[in-house]
């Protein structure tokens, strides 16, 4: 029992890094994402219902 306590551990943890690793580059991919918004051209200005 105490074997497959530990290993049941062990998995848990390494579970749970896992998913904290892919928070942290999802998050950070977001916000990146976010925050760079290239310019739209001149020839878009046209379409545009705010003057």
């Amino acid at each position: 029992m105490t074997k497959v306590k530990s290993l049941i551990t062990k998995f848990a943890a390494a579970t749970a890094f896992f998913f904290s690793a892919v928070l942290f580059v999802g998050a950070n991919t977001a916000s990146s994402g976010m925050i760079h918004q290239p310019k739209a051209p001149e020839s878009l200005r046209r379409f545009s219902k705010i003057k």
